[in-house]
């Protein structure tokens, strides 16, 4: 492949080849797999309760996680993908469902026994910030806690929005 930085400049021969994945991304291997998934949602009036299913797999060469999401009482199926990003120090991760609901995440890894993702998320018809933290109970089971706030002001404290337990299938 040639590259050249400018039109007046002599072009330079340059090789390209797809680097391994990153070592980093293996701090989320807890994910891989199948998994039942029971969910209580806080955010009605009372909170609801549900099950789904979830399938995290390693794609595009193991620089992403991508997981699947099923919950078929609501006829939902959302698509999660996450890949650490060396330049950032930090991994970056994008939700999208059949509901028209997506979020783009971020987070600097495991810190105080949890795996956590902020970002903002458009869903429901709605803007608002997201934080999730994934916790280990144990090899077969963890637990992710949904929090939103519906501004940006840092002094806002988040609201619990729902928690979910993924049991391996």
């Amino acid at each position: 492949m040639t590259i050249s930085e400018s039109a007046t400049e002599t072009p330079v021969e340059q090789e390209f080849s797809k680097p391994a994945g990153p070592e980093k991304i293996h701090d989320l291997d807890f994910l891989l797999g199948d998994f039942r998934i029971e969910w209580t949602n806080y955010t009605s009036d009372p909170a609801t309760t549900g099950v789904a299913t979830w399938n995290t797999e390693s794609t595009f060469g193991g620089h992403a996680y991508e997981m699947t999401q099923r919950v078929d009482e609501h006829d939902v199926n959302g698509r999660f993908i996450v890949q650490w990003v060396e330049s950032e120090s930090a991994f970056s991760g994008y939700y999208y469902d059949d509901w028209a609901n997506r979020t783009l995440l971020t987070s600097e890894g495991w810190k105080d026994g949890f795996f956590s993702f902020t970002g903002t998320c458009v869903g429901f018809g709605k803007t608002f910030q997201l934080k999730e933290q994934y916790e280990i109970v144990d090899a077969d089971h963890y637990v992710k806690r949904g929090f939103v706030k519906f501004d940006e002001n840092e002094e806002t404290e988040w609201i619990p929005a729902d928690e979910i337990h993924a049991y391996r299938a």
